[in-house]
């Protein structure tokens, strides 16, 4: 949990990096803290203002951490390639995905409290001896997270939920995890226009609380499918991040180290005491691995920390952590067949999130037909449609604009600017960025809710029949998302003599002290589109014009979203 108002420095185009040389970046040396001396208030202060600057600590001394990383990566390796080596073969707990510079990359996840029952077996089926291994070395990393958690109760650190203060030790140890290993194998051959791609992975942000990760192994797979370990420099890895005061670097990592970075789940779900960069990170693939005639491979284990599940979110008061990732779960599993679990199993984005984004305008290449849902659409949207990026490239020229951007739902769009709303106050509301400091383009200060949908004046008391009818029949105007009740025409069903409606008790003459909307189209949260008849507005409506309710399509946008409920888990 990290404010990101400040990384927005860092959202700069990736493509700065396409001119300059990963190895022309500076080395970044890890703050490393001793994990025998984590209970010492001295070193848990050093380990926070270390986090404050630039988000990112390592952990070294952690009990039989080095011998099992090396045998895990190992093993995970094996059974990764094991699981990818017949095609056909309907394999549960390996995924793919082949990104831009044609580096392809093979994913084992785990994810405490929502794993498939069946992943855990194929796994051990066809890779014999990697469930404990797995378990085993789970258990070293999750026990330094711990401590790492209870450190920081010994700092002036705190984090609430909006009501209560919360120990980092429980929120901490009792958070949901998510395990995953990738093995990412070197593109073969490369087009020179992949070859001059900045990043295999492009710079993003992690929308935990943090994931702590151990440094890569890198392998050479031989003919005979046996791998080889090849060692590579510490400051060489591929992993790039950018520092608090927004300098990209390459980071030495540590074979016996377990490094922790920090993601944006605190500014999200979170009201912390101190601000903690969330930290900006991608990956290049090294040049000595590609094109190098044989299979190579980086191998790299993280396990992400999220919130308890009976934890209530700071954005909702009225949602709990474990609800939160259900539905988002449900929502991946309609419309991502391989999404089977929350977080990053198949992809780096959780598919509904909200992170930054290079901003590209884009047009129909000389020659070619627009693609379904247009060039500017579909390369900027992300894990929407597995073709929107092969149709980009055939179809589509881009270039970069300048300026921040943020991914809503899938799509990137600009940030409203500064002198409209300040970047720290702009938030996703569908497909669309919003100033959180500002109402929406609500009709009224205060919408009232749709209990006060039938007509503000008297005419009810002589129930004409063109009137009562429009004002209770339309089930479209029933349920909007502001309603307290999905069904609120029983208070409207029986118009009776005298002031009927249910809460606002209006008068003929005075306007309502509720500001009753227009009949119908009955006001949402965002209520910004304009509807037939007269506009909402906190004057009373002239008796009689309200009972010409509209037709239910105007509905309000924000009426039927794009997508569901927003996820804010980025890896």
């Amino acid at each position: 949990m990290v404010s990101v108002s400040t990384m927005l420095l860092g959202l700069a185009s990736t493509s700065a990096l396409a001119h300059a040389s990963y190895d022309d970046l500076p080395t970044y040396t890890i703050p490393s803290f001793n994990y025998d001396t984590l209970d010492s208030a001295e070193q848990a202060s050093d380990i926070l203002g270390a986090l404050k600057t630039d988000g990112i600590v390592a952990l070294n001394n952690v009990p039989n951490y080095e011998a099992l990383r090396q045998q895990f990566l190992a093993k995970a390796t094996e059974c990764a390639l094991a699981g990818v080596a017949n095609p056909g073969d309907d394999t549960t707990f390996v995924s793919s995905k082949r990104f831009d510079d044609n580096t392809k990359r093979y994913t084992i996840s785990t994810n405490a409290g929502l794993e498939l029952p069946a992943a855990a077996d194929d796994v051990e089926a066809k890779c014999p001896g990697y469930r404990a291994l797995y378990q085993e070395f789970s258990a070293t990393v999750e026990r330094a997270v711990n401590n790492f958690g209870a450190a920081l109760d010994k700092t002036s650190f705190t984090a609430s939920d909006g009501q209560q203060v919360i120990s980092s030790r429980k929120l901490v140890s009792e958070a949901v995890r998510l395990d995953h290993f990738h093995a990412y194998e070197a593109a073969q051959q490369q087009t020179p226009s992949e070859r001059r791609l900045a990043m295999s992975l492009p710079l993003h942000e992690d929308h935990g609380l943090f994931i702590a990760m151990s440094a890569p192994k890198f392998f050479e797979v031989t003919p005979a499918g046996q791998l080889h370990e090849r060692r590579l420099a510490n400051d060489a890895s591929g992993l790039i991040i950018q520092t608090g005061n927004g300098q990209r670097v390459r980071p030495v990592l540590k074979d016996d180290e377990v490094v922790i970075m920090m993601g944006t789940g605190a500014s999200r779900w979170l009201k912390t005491s101190e601000h903690i960069p969330a930290v900006m990170h991608g990956m290049k693939m090294p040049e000595s691995l590609v094109a190098s005639g044989s299979r190579e491979l980086r191998a790299w284990f993280g396990k992400m920390t999220l919130l308890p599940s009976y934890q209530r979110l700071l954005e909702d008061e009225h949602t709990v952590f474990d609800a939160h990732v259900n539905r988002t779960t449900r929502f991946l599993l309609q419309q991502e067949p391989e999404a089977k679990v929350i977080g990053c199993a198949t992809g780096r984005r959780l598919t509904p999130s909200e992170g930054k984004c290079t901003l590209q305008r884009c047009t129909v290449k000389p020659g070619k037909s627009d693609p379904g849902d247009g060039c500017q659409t579909i390369c900027n949207r992300e894990n929407h449609d597995p073709e929107d990026a092969p149709n980009c490239k055939d179809y589509c020229d881009c270039s970069p604009v300048p300026g921040p951007a943020e991914r809503c739902w899938m799509l990137c769009v600009a940030n409203l600017p500064d002198s409209e709303c300040p970047l720290s106050s702009q938030t996703c509301k569908d497909q669309s960025l919003i100033c959180k400091a500002t109402p929406t383009a609500a009709p009224t200060p205060a919408p009232a809710p749709p209990t006060t949908a039938p007509p503000t004046t008297a005419p009810p008391t002589t129930a004409p029949p063109t009137t009562a009818p429009p004002t209770t029949a339309p089930p479209t105007t029933a349920p909007p998302t502001t309603g307290p009740a999905p069904g609120p025409a029983p208070t409207t069903s029986a118009p009776v003599p005298g002031p009927a409606p249910t809460t606002s008790a209006p008068v003929p003459g005075p306007a309502p002290t509720t500001s009753a909307p227009v009949p119908g189209p009955a006001p949402t949260t965002s209520a910004p589109v304009s509807v037939p008849g007269p506009a909402p507005s906190t004057t009373a409506p002239t008796p009689g014009a309200t009972t010409k309710a509209p037709a239910p399509g105007p509905v309000p946008t924000s009426a039927k979203p794009a997508y569901p409920t927003p996820s804010h888990l980025q890896c």
